[in-house]
């Protein structure tokens, strides 16, 4: 089976590569620069993480307030939506800065590739980011590091739409990622009037341990679509 990192998919192609390798530094041997544990000082323990992935042309298709977003007009097939911490005990902390990310110029022009709509952006680290415990630097590093390991199938960037089985897609995704445990990837539908009512695959999950392996979503999450579902076409 051919395999796809989901830098491959435009407009996110060599955009993680730029990221990891010429800005940032980072090693190419499968590990972390620098582990996802947060500092002693943070009040929570984190136990893991979960990165959501947005299938954005579904996204913008069933939600008309979302296309005047970038990510709807400029025709991302994907986005990332937010590396969650997850904690020891069990709380969902939010809200934790009412900062902005700072990020050089140079870092911005290559983060907007892969979550490329400010407003949506600075939402994540004010809610997700800053509650992890790293800096912003180091968590939207994290989140180009996480993303350019996954592999995905072609299924996901397909020219026209497609009619999916759960299990197919769910298989080709865990074959082409082996560590990934079954139950570490939950996928996740939505429907509307402009679907007919018909399930869109709009976000995937995919779950870690503090240390950037993949490990299994606890069991607050949990995927939602059917065993047949629609992937909308990138615009």
């Amino acid at each position: 089976m051919r395999q796809y990192p989901l830098a491959n998919f435009s407009p996110f192609r060599r955009a993680l590569a730029v990221w990891t390798a010429c800005l940032l530094g980072l090693s190419n041997q499968g590990s972390f620069a620098a582990p996802l544990t947060v500092p002693v000082s943070t009040r929570e323990a984190v136990s893991g993480y979960s990165l959501l992935i947005n299938l954005t042309p579904g996204m913008c298709f069933l939600n008309p307030s979302m296309r005047s977003l970038r990510q709807c007009q400029e025709g991302f097939a994907l986005t990332v939506a937010s590396l969650k911490p997850e904690f020891l005990s069990g709380h969902s902390l939010g809200n934790c800065t009412q900062s902005t990310a700072q990020l050089s110029p140079v870092q911005l022009r290559i983060v907007e590739r892969i979550m490329p709509d400010d407003g949506l952006r600075n939402l994540d680290w004010q809610q997700s980011g800053a509650c992890t415990g790293m800096t912003a630097n180091n968590y939207f590093r994290t989140i180009a590091k996480l993303a350019d390991q996954l592999r995905l199938p072609p299924q996901i960037n397909a020219s026209r739409q497609l009619v999916m089985r759960y299990t197919e897609l769910f298989n080709s995704i865990t074959e082409l990622n082996p560590t990934l445990p079954k139950n570490g990837l939950q996928l996740h539908c939505a429907s509307g009037a402009e679907s007919g009512h018909q399930a869109i695959l709009v976000q995937m999950r995919v779950c870690y341990n503090p240390n950037g392996m993949y490990r299994s979503c606890p069991s607050s999450v949990y995927a939602n679509c059917p065993s047949r579902f629609l992937i909308e076409v990138t615009p």
